[in-house]
């Protein structure tokens, strides 16, 4: 199966969503969730992160063709979507298939909980790299989303993840953004720093500042 079998699943969280209803504790969207949990899914996606420690790749997906529904169902899930791919002989696989972040891989695996709109998780089965240096994380100099990190307090956070795919597939992409880029790394650090320590200050940020422009690309 592919990205594009589990519709039912994005449609009605969409759908409770726009609705305003419960989301977490849905028991019809518990149900189709557990409809898909252990199924094999194929999907392909670039290499954002390799972490040895958490035996976890994570990847963006990549649509590839209409044939696979890629198209059709970005519109449900958001111009981010995150592929989790936990192995417990990450490091052997990383080193078989020589691994590296940018990379574009067809990834295989049985799938342990969907979250939300935007993220799968997956135990891996088998991985085949298509392109090497495929080019998504390297469009930029690789630097952490400080301020966003700050405000979400890890820079594992689904939100922080989703900032460096807005940085990468829209920013990085034009003169302005770029430049943008440059100057956000200027003054971000010495912002984060000052953002961490006042709660009201980092609860504003969120509220009306980071969500908001999150919102706008799902």
């Amino acid at each position: 199966m592919t990205l594009a079998d589990l519709a039912p699943y994005f449609e009605l969280y969409k759908k409770l969503k726009e609705n305003d209803e419960d989301i977490v504790l849905n028991k019809d969207l518990q149900v189709i969730e557990k409809q898909f949990v252990g199924k094999e899914i194929t999907m392909t996606a670039v290499i954002s992160e390799l972490d040895i420690q958490k035996n976890e790749l994570i990847g963006t997906y990549k649509p590839q063709t209409n044939a696979d529904g890629g198209f059709s169902i970005k519109k449900l899930t958001g111009t981010h979507f995150f592929i989790f791919a936990s192995s417990q002989n990450l490091a052997g696989i990383i080193q078989l298939y020589n691994l590296e972040k940018d990379d574009l891989v067809q990834i295989t695996g049985s799938i342990l909980s969907l979250h939300r709109h935007s993220v799968v998780r997956v135990s891996l089965i088998s991985i085949s790299v298509i392109e090497k240096n495929h080019g998504i994380t390297k469009a930029v100099e690789k630097k952490g989303c400080f301020i966003a990190t700050a405000v979400y307090g890890s820079a594992d956070a689904n939100q922080v993840q989703q900032f460096y795919f807005i940085r990468d597939n829209y920013l990085a992409k034009s003169t302005a953004g770029n430049l943008f880029i440059k100057f956000y790394y200027a003054v971000s650090p010495t912002l984060a720093k000052w953002i961490d320590n006042k709660p009201k200050i980092k609860s504003f940020t969120r509220k009306y500042i980071l969500d908001k422009i999150l919102s706008r690309y799902n």
